[in-house]
């Protein structure tokens, strides 16, 4: 008995194992089940009765299959034992080959129709731009991709290209990746110009499903939030397996790769791994240093929005670049700012590096150099005919030296991957002291060791740090809210999601909001969120809120279309670059002022600063007016309106000059943990 039983099994097994191979191997055994019920029920009709019409044995199971195939042979049998076993055939045949033959054939369809839609059939496109990976940021990069139509318009004119293609490889293509694209994108969604494919970016066979050898772009994007080791990781596992799979391409014809990076010390290591061309972003080091200086610069958060953040807003500005023409070629860079009346030249993007239009008066534009302008459109960002240069006078460079060092005391709640280049950002402020106190649920240990990982050195700050709950009340209201001149609420992405971070965030905020009431403290608020349709929910009257990932989902888009923009924005909002400042409009000593835009261009040249636009704030709410028109009509400042200035140099404190180089700089010790 055990052997018949484990000769069973051995049966069974086998049987499973023919019939899961696929569709062919199901169809066999219903064939075989078939013939074997025919053979069989033939076999008794013959023998138990037999009829002048059966020949043979052949003619008995010929006579039992047409019953099993074909019910309408039902009516022609005669006798109660010739019908039965007729009937039984009928009914065994409606299961097996009706029932059993369209079940397999309506699984065959339906696993054939998911494979299509999952998008495993290699494609075939030339100059597409490529997205590797999905995460919480990928469909607004899509979307910043097809709006951005004046420059896709460009990218395919200068590769020959007729029409934008954008292919996605994700891990799993299913319906709810289709329909979150088309959620973002409403009517600007077209399934023919949006491609989908499954597959791994760390495989190489994988990227050459979605042919990305002769890709115009490719975007990748690091994960945000991952269970396990750190977003930078798959992205240099990734830039290896692209490496690896061109071996044999020519560098120079590969695509354009842009990935991100949060590990400022990684950058360079990133860009050594990639054969072609690329732009490696530290999108992290980007809005840590945004959100930086929005705590030394108020307002600065609301200006970054409308130059980085993507938004169909027509009088919005926004960086360009543009090629110079032939005749600007051997001219002074300080002396082309006079010649654009619709946009504001900052400098010139040359060789991957950006040169500020009063960093250096002994600049001339060379033939291939990129000039970089702040302007509504395209075509604002060429000079007027006629327009004569003016030559702005300029003044003996001396640094800006303060009277005193500056102390900013900031309180941080939350904690994610920009932290670290939150606090470089911090620390190459020499000429300020800052004393940060750093809350989060994150255990001290975990964010000293990652600080420690990066080699932050803040030795001129006075940090602490401090685990606790940043939603329990008690907890926060613990803290001497008073103390702080600026506090900032940054979205944690340990968490796990976007939805999460926000939630947390959120509910940081309300409790925050009870805190500080109770203890009559009123510091300026940064908040940093994960989502866009939640800076609604940060819209009181001074708040400052950075949506960063659409920040950095357009830096990504943006670049990958024109990628001098990099060295733009690398340069404006990266370490030790210039610096967006705001001065007052009105001279010291008077209540009211009147002269003309571009008057006040032309003082700001003189300091070396580029006028980038006005703060006003005597009528009604405070607004933001960058690009200004009209520029020769002379206005009227009031004390509390500013300008918004690009400063080529940073201000020097008493503390960094020679003179005073006898001043104690010892902030204490480096980290002290609650």
């Amino acid at each position: 008995m055990p052997l018949i039983r484990r000769g069973l099994q051995l049966v069974r097994f086998q049987l499973e194992q023919f019939i899961v191979r696929g569709t062919l191997s199901r169809l066999i055994v219903i064939a075989l089940t078939m013939i074997i019920i025919a053979v069989a029920a033939g076999l008794v009709a013959y023998s138990v009765l037999p009829r002048a019409d059966y020949a043979d044995h052949s003619a008995a199971i010929w006579w039992a299959f047409l019953r099993l195939t074909d019910s309408g042979y039902l009516g022609d049998d005669q006798g109660i034992w010739l019908r039965a076993i007729s009937t039984t055939l009928t009914v065994l045949g409606v299961v097996l080959f009706v029932g059993a033959l369209i079940a397999t054939m309506t699984q065959w369809l339906n696993d054939t129709i998911e494979t299509l839609e999952a998008g495993y059939t290699p494609i075939a496109k030339n100059d597409h731009i490529l997205v590797l990976g999905w995460n919480n940021r990928t469909a607004e990069i899509i979307d910043q991709l097809v709006a951005a139509e004046g420059r896709v318009k460009r990218f395919l004119r200068s590769r020959g290209a007729k029409r934008l293609a954008i292919v996605v490889l994700a891990e799993r293509v299913s319906p709810a990746l289709t329909a979150e694209l088309r959620d973002v994108l409403g009517r600007s969604y077209k399934r023919r110009q949006i491609i989908l494919r499954s597959g791994n970016p760390l495989r190489a066979d994988h990227l050459k499903r979605v042919d990305y050898a002769h890709a115009g772009a490719i975007v990748l994007a690091a994960p945000e939030f991952v269970a396990s080791g750190t977003p930078d990781e798959r992205t240099i596992k990734t830039l290896m397996s692209a490496a690896t799979a061109h071996a044999g391409l020519d560098p120079e014809a590969l695509p354009l790769m842009v990935a991100e990076i949060y590990d400022a010390d990684l950058l360079a290591t990133a860009r050594s791994i990639y054969p072609g061309p690329s732009e490696i972003v530290g999108t992290a080091e980007i809005i840590a240093h945004v959100l930086v200086n929005a705590v030394r610069t108020p307002w600065l958060i609301r200006i970054c929005n409308e130059l980085l953040a993507g938004h169909d807003d027509p009088e919005a500005n926004r960086f360009y670049v543009r090629i110079v023409d032939d005749e600007l070629v051997g001219r002074r860079l300080t002396l082309l700012a006079d010649d654009y009346e619709h946009a504001v030249l900052i400098g010139l993007a040359r060789d991957g590096g950006f040169l500020p239009v009063h960093g250096d008066d002994d600049v001339r534009v060379a033939a291939g150099d990129r000039l970089a302008f702040i302007a509504r459109s395209y075509d604002d960002c060429l000079p007027v005919e006629g327009r004569a240069a003016a030559s702005t006078p300029r003044a003996a460079r001396v640094p800006r030296r303060m009277r005193e060092r500056p102390v900013r005391r900031v309180l941080i709640l939350g904690w994610n991957q920009k932290l670290p280049s939150m606090l470089a950002a911090f620390a190459a402020h020499h000429h300020e002291e800052a004393r940060i106190d750093i809350c989060s649920a994150l255990s001290i240990a975990e964010r000293e060791a990652m600080l420690a990982r990066q080699g932050i050195s803040v030795s001129h700050m006075a940090l602490r740090q401090i685990e606790m709950d940043t939603t329990a009340y008690a907890q926060l209201s613990g803290l001497d809210l008073t103390d702080y001149d600026v506090v900032v609420l940054v979205a944690s992405d340990w968490l796990g999601s976007a939805e999460a971070a926000d939630a947390r965030l959120l509910l940081c905020h309300l409790v925050l909001r009870r805190a500080l009431a109770a203890a009559d403290a009123d510091p300026r608020l940064v908040v940093e969120t994960m989502a866009e349709e939640n800076a609604s929910l940060f819209a009181e009257s001074g708040i400052e809120c950075l949506v960063s990932p659409v920040i950095q989902s357009n830096l990504l888009s943006q670049i990958a279309l024109r990628r001098e923009l990099h060295w733009v924005v690398a340069h404006l909002f990266g370490a030790r670059g210039a610096e967006i400042a705001l001065r007052n409009a009105v001279p010291t000593g008077e209540r009211h002022h009147r002269e003309s835009v571009a008057a006040l261009a032309a003082g700001a040249a003189a300091k070396g600063e580029v006028l980038l636009g006005i703060l006003h704030g005597r009528h009604g709410p405070q607004r933001i007016e960058l690009n200004p028109r009209d520029r020769d009509t002379e206005r009227e400042f009031g004390p509390d309106d500013r300008l918004i200035v690009l400063e080529s140099e940073v201000a020097e404190s008493a503390a960094d000059s020679p003179a005073d180089n006898t001043e104690d700089t010892d902030q204490g010790p480096l980290t002290r943990s609650v």
